[in-house]
């Protein structure tokens, strides 16, 4: 019997049966990461997740996406044991890797697919670059930590990781009007990204920081020689969250948190808050600073 391919020319979705799912699952997965979405006709479910499917796995080139019926499948669907539909599986390299049952949002099916697209076969491993990168911002060596965010860029042009600490390297290096440019020609999907909007939050705060008209060393002094004046403490934190010093700057709104929590409407707080969005919420100094908040908010 001959082998039959039957593909969607319009979204390129190949429709998979015992005859073909070798070739066109198994076999490709080695170089793609294949989805496989079980579906049947009369599944209201299937007919919402399917066109959300076929947006989301477009915009990926190393993500192939069939379809099964099990009502003309009934084996294939016992052997990959699927009780419900709609159901999908991502395989790489021979293997299911990933899935998830029912119909899903947007947000969802675009996070299962990312997580496909990065382990599918041939991606570039760039997570040595991003650590280094990282490493090398946190240490306040932007140049550095530029050269591995680029070099991360030039093997995987949409990783949003890296997107993002190369925009992070402008800003340390006082770019902004670059930094804003990059972030202006990036795609609706990927400016929604948490990581990218942490991204845009950081760039407000150093944007604000370099309005502040005096130097650090002068704000310095103003809260050497008067602790309580809580202004000259907001306006040194921004400077130094501005030139890379964010630990510095998240300890002097504490400080001023503890002096007088609710000054100026909670305007220390506030700050605070915005720094954990700038950093993002899963960094190191974050963490810490928010359990100090906490302590002194509800000690």
């Amino acid at each position: 019997m001959s082998l039959v391919i039957e593909e969607n020319n319009s979204t390129g979705i190949v429709n998979v049966n015992a005859e073909n799912i070798l070739q066109e699952v198994i076999e490709a997965s080695s170089e793609k990461a294949v989805i496989v979405q079980f579906w049947a006709p009369w599944c209201g479910p299937c007919k919402q997740l399917a066109p959300v499917l076929e947006k989301v796995c477009a915009k990926f080139k190393n993500i192939k996406l069939t379809k099964i019926n099990i009502d003309e499948n009934q084996e294939i669907a016992a052997q990959m044991r699927v009780q419900s539909v709609p159901t999908v599986f991502g395989f790489i390299n021979g293997q299911p890797a990933d899935g998830f049952a029912g119909a899903q949002p947007e947000s969802a099916v675009m996070q299962f697919v990312e997580k496909l697209s990065e382990a599918a076969p041939g991606q570039a491993d760039i997570s040595g670059l991003l650590q280094s990168g990282t490493v090398a911002l946190s240490e306040n060596e932007p140049e550095k930590a530029m050269q591995a965010f680029q070099q991360a860029l030039s093997l995987s042009p949409e990783s949003p990781e890296a997107i993002a600490g190369f925009i992070r390297c402008l800003i340390a290096l006082g770019e902004h009007k670059e930094a804003k440019a990059v972030l202006d020609q990036l795609d609706d999907d990927m400016q929604k990204k948490p990581i990218i909007k942490d991204v845009l939050a950081a760039l407000a705060v150093a944007k604000k920081g370099a309005e502040v008209d005096s130097d650090k060393s002068d704000l310095e002094k103003k809260v050497q020689s008067n602790p309580k004046d809580l202004q000259a403490r907001q306006d040194l934190a921004i400077a130094l969250f501005a030139s890379g010093q964010q630990t510095e700057a998240m300890l002097q709104l504490l400080e001023s948190i503890k002096i007088d929590p609710s000054w100026n409407e909670n305007m220390a707080q506030s700050q605070l808050l915005e720094f954990f969005t700038a950093l993002g919420h899963t960094h190191p100094d974050v963490i810490k600073t928010r359990r100090k908040l906490s302590s002194y908010l509800f000690s």
